[in-house]
């Protein structure tokens, strides 16, 4: 079966090869002449157009063929690699050898990497500001460059007024509530087939908006890719409302303590997606600052220089280690370099998933203290690698020992009942409650044991809940259950408001008198069904064919970080992960500073966080900052900035605190000569900006 599979692969690759040239050859030169004429599609036309204004002359139509050639070959040669690789992980040898690596997961593993992925975009999402995007000139989105950040320049080429979008408020604040309303959806698990997808892409969307009016920034990047892989894989089997609601139905589901291969691999592809960027992270600093990377006056110089530069915190910790000896900045240096290229063995080790993690998070945690540059979406991914498994039984088992477990007694002819016993099983993460047909019972004896007095006739018309020697029914015992499970913890204190109980209680007494009228009992009313019927050869051999293909996907995302880290793509969402790679031993460091000058006639230093809310967080607007001391049309675009953003903070100044002038100073440091200097560094530049107050 494998033998033939390869021999497919082989024929794929030949045939896809041949199609591929063929194409490149005889279609796309007499598409690229007639766009060169503009006579081809309108994206084709501008996109001819933007590279002869770009280079400021008109190339010959040679030009533009010899390079197509030369992308031919490219993309020819890179597709040749991915096929090669298909081709070694598809081997029996690769799949059984690298299969213990991704393991076994049980469905609730990947459905708490779907929440949890979820539950961190709609964390950092919630905090931007993003219909301000709309305040802002669209001459700040690069002009100078002719081209947007990635992909977010076809969305402007599309003939759907996008530009209108961004550039509309109210549209900007409905698409952000719409994206904050589906990753709420993903999180709990709603119809995940498509609202993981449509996540992702909102996400992926509202980001790179945000990215295009100041710089490629990073964060939330890979939980965006996460959504997309968690897209492919069956996210929504545990730990869902899709599964409560099959569950409900009586419709089969995976087994909720069984673990498979196929949920495996869906989380080692999510280890993947997380490890990669600090792999690549690490190997850029070796690449690009060398084996002394971590050389102490280069690590004084990225500390200094982000502690100085205007962010939204205000603490300057690092400068309060001017004085320290450079052995401990080295230290700092080597850890993270040390963090970053031995990451990638969590994909390896059960032992690296426990200890680098840890060191991943004191890494950004001290990156946050010195640097004061927050990645809050990396913290919190690094709880993925930890198994719970262990630390929610000792709970439930610390919680047994010392109240008991719950017992609750219903009637398993009745229909209602069973489904409802199935949704608590499936919210029960503590193993708190114990199930028990009162039908199958000794009731004397349990009476006996329990030192109750329940009747037969008491359990046909209601539910008991028998906790620490009580037993309560009805409304009163789903209380007691709501504040065993944590999924009804946000509901547990309404439950006891006035009046609740009596409400509750009319409810409950309607329902289950009416019970038998609500739901019909047939074949899948009983529980064990809800475990699914497949055979277990069946199941083997999906699960070995899915495997395949997770194994090659796997692949393909190793490939596409190396060539993006190779060729160093910054391409959104795209990126080469080459951050803070640089090496700069010259001991000297530019920053700039903010000033304000307030009606009151007082100057003094100004938060720009304070303005523009789409731009406060990790300094945004910095590069907009530089462009004061560039050339000219880099100045007028600094001022139209500042002028937007003065305008902005003066409708809600309070009278008589509006700015009437932005001062942008540019100083310079030399840290090694003077390292105790109280200024640190000299004034050397300074640009004075008047706000329109007739505005």
């Amino acid at each position: 079966m494998r033998i033939g599979r390869i021999r497919f692969l082989l024929v794929l690759i030949c045939v896809s090869a041949g199609l591929w040239i063929a194409f490149a050859k005889l279609v796309v030169p007499p598409i690229i002449e007639s766009a060169y004429r503009g006579e081809s599609l309108s994206i084709l036309n501008n996109m001819i157009k933007k590279n002869m204004i770009q280079r400021q002359h008109e190339n010959p139509i040679s030009y533009y063929l010899q390079k197509w050639d030369r992308l031919t070959l490219h993309y020819l040669l890179n597709c040749l690699g991915i096929c090669l690789l298909m081709l070694v992980v598809s081997s029996p040898t690769f799949l059984r050898r690298f299969r213990r690596f991704a393991g076994e997961a049980t469905p609730g593993s990947l459905g708490a990497i779907r929440m949890w992925t979820c539950a961190i975009l709609l964390l950092t999402l919630s905090w931007e500001d993003l219909a301000s995007i709309a305040l802002l000139p669209v001459e700040l989105r690069e002009p100078e460059k002719g081209l947007r950040y990635g992909v977010m320049e076809y969305f402007y080429s599309l003939p759907i007024g996008f530009e209108s979008f961004v550039t509309n408020g109210t549209s900007l604040r409905v698409f952000h509530w719409l994206t904050e309303l589906i990753l709420f959806l993903g999180a709990i698990g709603w119809r995940t087939r498509v609202v993981i997808p449509l996540a992702a892409f909102c996400a992926f969307l509202l980001n790179g908006i945000l990215i295009d009016y100041s710089f490629f920034w990073h964060q939330n990047l890979v939980p965006i890719y996460l959504l997309f892989v968690l897209s492919f894989t069956p996210c929504g089997d545990g730990w869902s409302v899709d599964r409560l609601w099959k569950v409900y139905q009586g419709r089969p589901v995976p087994a909720a303590d069984r673990g498979s291969p196929i949920y495996g691999w869906s989380r080692y592809a999510c280890w993947v997606v997380i490890a990669l960027p600090y792999v690549a992270n690490g190997l850029g600093k070796l690449r690009d600052g060398g084996l002394f990377w971590w050389n102490a006056t280069n690590m004084r110089s990225m500390l200094y220089h982000d502690t100085l530069t205007p962010r939204e915190f205000d603490w300057a910790w690092s400068l309060y280690l001017a004085p320290a000896p450079d052995f401990l900045f080295a230290t700092l240096g080597v850890f993270a370099l040390v963090t970053e290229i031995s990451f990638g063995m969590v994909l390896f080790s059960r032992i690296a998933r426990r200890i680098l993690p840890v060191m991943a998070i004191m890494m950004h945690i001290g990156i946050l203290l010195l640097q004061r540059i927050l990645f809050l979406d990396l913290i919190l991914l690094q709880f993925v690698f930890f198994d719970f498994t262990r630390i929610r039984k000792m709970i439930g088992q610390r919680l047994e020992a010392s109240g008991g477990r719950i017992q609750v007694l219903y009637d398993e002819l009745c229909p209602l009942c069973l489904r409802t016993v199935r949704l608590l099983a499936c919210l029960d993460l503590f193993a708190r409650l114990e199930f028990l047909d009162f039908r199958r019972l000794d009731l004397n004896d349990y009476n006996r044991t329990h030192k109750l007095n329940l009747t037969s006739k008491d359990l046909e018309e209601e539910m008991y809940v028998v906790s620490r020697g009580s037993a309560y029914r009805g409304f009163d015992g789903y209380r007691i259950i709501a504040l065993a499970l944590t999924a009804f913890w946000p509901l547990a204190p309404l439950l006891f408001l006035p009046g609740i109980s009596w409400l509750g209680a009319v409810a409950y007494r309607y329902i289950a008198r009416n019970r038998l009228r609500f739901l019909s009992c047939h074949s899948h009313c009983l529980v064990e069904s809800a475990e699914g019927n497949r055979s277990a050869g069946a199941a083997a051999r999906n699960d070995r064919d899915r495997g395949f293909g997770y194994a090659l996907a796997i692949s393909g995302l190793i490939f596409i970080s190396s060539y993006c880290w190779l060729h160093r793509v910054e391409f959104y969402p795209l990126t080469s992960w080459h951050l803070y790679a640089g090496l700069d031993t010259s001991g000297k460091i530019a920053y700039r500073k903010v000033l304000a000058r307030y009606e009151s006639g007082v100057t003094s230093p100004a938060r720009l966080e304070d303005t523009i809310g789409a731009l406060a967080l990790d300094g945004r607007y910095s590069p907009l900052l530089r462009k004061c001391f560039g050339q000219p049309i880099d100045v007028a675009i600094c001022k139209k900035f500042l002028t937007t953003a003065g305008l902005a903070y003066n409708k809600k100044a309070r009278p008589g605190g509006k700015v009437t002038h932005y001062e942008i100073q540019k100083w310079t440091w030399d840290f090694r000569a003077n390292p105790l200097d109280p200024q640190r560094g000299t004034l050397v530049q300074r640009l004075v900006h008047e706000i329109d107050r007739g505005v």
